[in-house]
């Protein structure tokens, strides 16, 4: 769905509705929102890996039968793209994984949020000029660097419907002074949302309804933490292994008759039915 321009004098005229978003500003032909672009034919199919090495998996847990059972971890597969109506939350939770990661590695004070709302004078300004003096007016505001994401849209509380109001998410690191001032100079609100209790949570959740554009990147990084003043290691990919035998998990086939749960998660079932899918290179 692209966004587009609405060039009325009334906020409610101006409304979007997802159903049929109408024209944004000149400055962004073809920002989508989330989830409004077209699925893979296998997104969202079910996945199971796993362990079945029955022999090594001898005690029981807690609350669940583990001994002589088989370790089964069911999942959706994800192309993990923005633009993914399947897939879009699982893309939004692993960026928002990689910026707290980025984050923690400078770690220079207490992370807070930002939001950043363009002046209506600069609505048509084009939109990597309108990002750069997004940081140009944070910086002045105190707010030492960390990520930028930008929302073309805000949404109405009562009626829900969307309306233009292009603005700048940042989490990062500052001490946000000056607002009032600054605002009478550029006439961007800087509002200051404090301290997050959860930079996962706080990332994901701007970014299920953030900008989407085909040139631009929906996150980016400056001040301290740009990537010309900040080099952060890749977050390690963990191993995904058998909490009893640490065997590394596997592709599985199923073949049983019994019903598998129809929710995400991991389970200990009967061993009937499950095999190993085979790897490149099993065949010789």
């Amino acid at each position: 769905m692209i966004l587009q321009s609405c060039r009325t004098d009334s906020q409610e005229e101006r409304a979007i509705h997802l159903e049929g978003i109408q024209p944004l500003a000149k400055s962004t032909p073809s920002w989508v929102l989330p989830g409004h672009g077209q699925a893979y034919s296998d997104c969202g199919s079910w996945r199971l890996k796993g362990c079945l090495n029955v022999e090594g998996h001898i005690q029981d847990g807690l609350f669940e039968e583990m001994s002589g059972k088989v370790f089964v971890r069911i999942f959706k597969r994800s192309c993990l793209r923005a633009e993914c109506p399947v897939c879009y939350e699982k893309w939004a939770g692993k960026e928002a994984s990689k910026i707290e990661w980025r984050l923690s590695a400078w770690s220079k004070g207490r992370i807070i949020h930002v939001v950043a709302s363009v002046a209506k004078r600069d609505y048509e300004m084009p939109f990597q000029k309108m990002r750069s003096r997004a940081y140009l007016i944070a910086k002045s505001s105190g707010f030492l660097g960390g990520s930028c994401i930008y929302h073309p849209l805000r949404q109405y509380e009562t009626s829900k419907r969307w309306y233009f109001s292009p603005h700048f998410h940042l989490i990062g690191y500052g001490w946000i002074k000056g607002t009032k001032a600054g605002y009478k100079k550029h006439g961007w609100i800087v509002k200051n949302l404090r301290v997050r209790k959860t930079v996962i949570g706080t990332a994901q959740y701007q970014l299920s309804h953030a900008g989407v554009h085909e040139k631009f990147h929906t996150i980016t990084w400056f001040g301290r933490l740009s990537y010309n003043q900040l080099k952060v290691s890749p977050r390690p990919v963990e191993e995904e292994t058998c909490p009893i035998c640490d065997q590394p998990l596997r592709l599985l086939w199923y073949f049983g008759s019994e019903k598998l749960p129809e929710e995400e998660g991991d389970y200990w079932l009967a061993p009937e039915g499950f095999q190993f899918k085979p790897q490149h290179g099993d065949y010789g």
